[in-house]
Parts: structure tokens; C-alpha cells; sequence
């Protein structure tokens, strides 16, 4: 497990450096400042709803994480479902937006035990926090850039606008309706390509993420990793958080696939919103 998801980190990470522009040679859109701040204010914004922080009980289906082990040792499988069921995984995101995950310790198991459960606590920590980080650019920041920096502006077939943006040796192109819906994220650098397709359900206070495929793509084809990410969210004290996440994929040849439950959800929120 721990390799896959090290690697959906990695792409999450790069997905969510997207700041500052890059030139294009092409149509010019008349006031793309009043487009930007538009699609800006298009977005469902937990910060702005007034957010501080959360905190949530985090509990993966251990049953559809072993389904195939299930099938060829029953047994085995739900001897092994009964230790997991043990573990209880709370994840805090920060007013920073950084998400930890911190766990319970599970005792008087064998060393073999031990470094299966090792393997767990790091795949989850990265799973929850790469995740968030993508969903932080949508749920909690902006996916646009910031007012009064560089970035080009143009209108593409399709009735779709490109935004596009450079940090560092990255180049960024987001592609939006012209309802200001995000329907890629590209970043390119000469080492990878990072791709992302968003989906959005749109609600009074804006656009809210609901489902994302990636692709992620090295030199090597066999770091090569596919996401499809879905979520299900509920209301707490007037917020829409997770409820549910369903992360499966490849990395190179092998799939994987897990659902955590996010549950107990308690809010703290700025001074100002109390």
C-alpha cells in the first residue's frame, strides 16, 4: 500500500501549487480581472463561511479494503478485519488548512503485526492529508489566481475560458465554463504531467467539489497514477464537510481502492462567526 500512496501524495501536492502565470499567444478577454474575480467568487468558500478548524473520527471500510482477500482466505481476512476495526484514525485540519492524522496504538501484536500496522498508519496519513490538500484548493482557498498578479486570460472553443499560470519551472493551465466550473487542471513541468478533471455540485453559496479524476505522469511509466476520487458531504453547525470519501485507482499495474467514513465532526469557528 505504501507505495501507491506516496505517489497519489506527490501527485496532490504538485496538483496544488498553482499560483502564478504563464504567457499564452492568444485572444485577449476584455476585463479578465472582472472574469477572474467572478469565477473567484463563484466557489463555495469554507474560510469565508467562517471556518476555523474541524476535527472528525476517520473509519475506512477495512471489509471493501479486503474484498479480494476475502474471497481467497475468509478466514484470514476477517481475522485480520476484527485488529483493524480496533484502530481509530482522527484527522484535524488546522487553521493553517493541513490536515493531521493521528491514531491509537494497538498492543501485544506479533512483529508481523506490527509492520502491517505501520504500513496502515503512514498509507492512511497520506491518503487523508493528499486528499485534502486537493480539496483544500477548492473547499477552502481558490483555484485561480491571485488579484493583481500575472497570469493570461483567453476564450477557447467549447464556450470555455484558459487561464494560464507559471510557478517555478511548472506551467499551469486551468480550463473553466464559461459558468466559471472548472473542467481541468493541468500542470506540466519536465519531469511530470499533472492532470485533474473536477466535478461540481452547485449550490446557493457556490460551486462544492463532489467528485475528481487525476492523472499523474513521470518519465516512468510504471509511477504512472490514476485517481477517481468521490465525496459525500452533510451539514455541521451550518458547514458542508465530509462524510464520505471513496479513493480508488492504479499505480503502474496495480490497483487500489478504499472508503473512509468521516464521523463525530466538531467545528471551531473564527472569532468573528461565533
Amino acid at each position: 500500500m505504501r507505495r501507491p500512496l506516496m505517489a497519489i501524495l506527490t501527485a496532490y501536492l504538485f496538483l496544488c501549487t498553482v499560483i502564478h502565470p504563464s504567457p499564452q499567444q492568444s485572444k485577449e478577454i476584455p476585463s479578465k480581472q472582472l472574469v477572474l474575480t467572478q469565477a473567484t467568487q463563484s466557489y463555495y468558500n469554507l474560510r469565508t463561511l467562517g471556518l476555523g478548524t474541524f476535527q472528525c473520527t476517520l473509519s475506512p471500510n477495512w471489509d471493501a479494503v479486503l474484498k479480494e482477500e476475502k474471497a481467497q482466505d475468509p478466514a484470514g481476512a476477517d481475522t485480520a478485519i476484527k485488529v483493524l476495526n480496533q484502530l481509530h484514525f482522527i484527522g484535524t485540519l488546522g487553521e493553517d488548512g493541513k490536515m493531521t492524522v493521528t491514531h491509537n496504538d494497538l498492543s501485544g501484536q506479533n512483529q508481523q503485526m506490527v509492520a502491517a500496522l505501520q504500513q496502515i498508519y503512514s498509507g492512511m496519513e497520506q491518503l487523508t492529508t493528499g486528499f485534502f490538500e486537493t480539496w483544500s484548493l477548492f473547499m477552502l482557498n481558490h483555484p485561480f489566481p491571485e488579484a493583481g498578479s500575472e497570469y493570461n486570460l483567453e476564450s477557447i472553443p467549447g464556450e470555455k475560458y484558459r487561464v494560464s499560470y507559471k510557478e517555478g519551472d511548472a506551467s499551469v493551465a486551468t480550463t473553466m465554463d464559461h459558468d466559471y466550473a472548472i473542467t481541468e487542471l493541468k500542470v506540466t513541468t519536465a519531469d511530470f504531467t499533472s492532470t485533474i478533471v473536477p466535478q461540481f455540485t452547485k449550490s446557493p453559496k457556490g460551486f462544492i467539489l463532489s467528485s475528481y479524476t487525476s492523472d499523474y505522469q513521470t518519465k516512468n511509466p510504471a509511477e504512472a497514477t490514476k485517481l477517481k476520487v468521490l465525496v459525500d458531504y452533510k451539514e455541521v453547525e451550518g458547514l458542508t464537510l465530509v462524510q464520505n470519501l471513496n479513493v480508488s485507482g492504479t499505480y503502474g499495474p496495480s490497483p487500489f481502492a478504499i472508503e473512509i467514513a468521516f464521523s463525530a465532526c466538531q467545528v471551531t469557528k473564527k472569532p468573528d462567526q461565533k
